[in-house]
């Protein structure tokens, strides 16, 4: 099958008006077709093509005008930019029709059920080391002295059975899931909202400096230079949910960041579970998400004493889903 490389992919999302959708139409039709797209005079006759003839919808031309030669020679020169500035600063990139491309992450789901997959990841550290099985952590930035713990356990508990810890880095939950997993000298991987040339927050930055030291790894969709936006942390929640075979929701309100990647995890019909509490805990507005998930049904309620069951349910998810309606 024919292959795009990494640096053509890049140079398709430099185009103004080409996103992921859009490059990811062109690819599988150049696959499909075993197009070849060797310079930038096919490229752009190639990508005309697909405008004109819809196989790439949704262009305007009147807004972002025809591609042509020099437009793709200025993308082109922004993606070696991109490249050259990863590979000094120690960042990986893969594309997702790479041999390398992390198979946890190629059938991607958003919040609406739809296909969502990354076309290009960045990454610092041990991509080849992924473990088959993952579990999701995920929760409030402001847990109670409970959460944190609950965090730390169960990161670690899941660590020492060989899991992926996947999180996001935020303060709170997240954080407390990832020094869990440090903490058995498991495996854990961060998700982050921006490029990978800095850390958000930057309270986590020593949290994520060691977990690249200790051959977890560090994920982004965004190129390096880019900044933290509020949408690309809902954008990103998907790809916690989707790396994992399992959610397992800390502490969260009923509104909030978590949600996003609770809805993500319902619509890929994955396993959700949701951390149960005792006594006062259980009253405390950052609880109150997991009340509502448990009691809808819509997650397994979890405690300590439950983690070989969890295991064993997620190397066989096919007879779990009996816990939703």
């Amino acid at each position: 099958m024919h292959m795009l490389t990494t640096e053509q992919i890049l140079t398709y999302l430099q185009l103004d008006g080409i996103g992921n959708s859009k490059v990811f139409e062109l690819c599988k039709h150049a696959i499909k077709n075993r197009i070849e797209l060797e310079d930038p005079s096919d490229m752009a006759d190639y990508i005309r093509m697909c405008i004109d003839k819809k196989i790439v919808t949704r262009y305007s031309v009147k807004r972002y005008g025809e591609i042509d030669v020099d437009s793709l020679d200025k993308a082109s020169s922004k993606a070696r930019n991109i490249m050259n500035r990863s590979w000094e600063a120690g960042i990986g990139i893969v594309s997702y029709y790479d041999n390398d491309f992390p198979e946890q992450l190629e059938n991607i789901v958003d919040e609406e059920g739809k296909p969502a997959n990354p076309l290009v990841i960045y990454y610092k550290g041990n991509l080849s080391a992924i473990p088959r099985y993952g579990i999701a952590l995920i929760g409030t930035r402001e847990p109670t002295p409970e959460g944190i713990r609950a965090g730390e356990y169960f990161g670690e508990k899941f660590a020492e059975k060989g899991l992926n810890i996947i999180s996001g880095l935020a303060l709170g939950c997240d954080a407390s899931g990832h020094r869990g997993a440090l903490k058995a000298n498991g495996f854990t991987t961060a998700f982050l909202a921006h490029g990978l040339d800095t850390v958000y927050p930057s309270e986590n930055e020593a949290l994520a400096n060691e977990i690249v030291e200790k051959g977890g790894l560090l994920i982004s969709e965004y190129p390096i230079g880019t900044p933290p936006m509020a949408n690309f942390f809902v954008t990103r929640d998907r790809l916690q949910s989707g790396m994992a075979d399992a959610t397992l929701v800390i502490q969260t309100g009923t509104t909030g960041g978590t949600m996003h990647a609770v809805t993500s995890t319902i619509q890929a019909q994955k396993l959700l579970y949701a951390v149960t509490y005792r006594g006062d805990v259980n009253q405390a507005d950052k609880v109150q998400g997991n009340a509502m998930l448990i009691n809808s049904r819509k997650a397994i309620p979890l405690t300590s004493g439950d983690i070989d069951a969890v295991l064993e349910q997620i190397k066989r998810p096919s007879d779990l889903f009996s816990a939703k309606p």
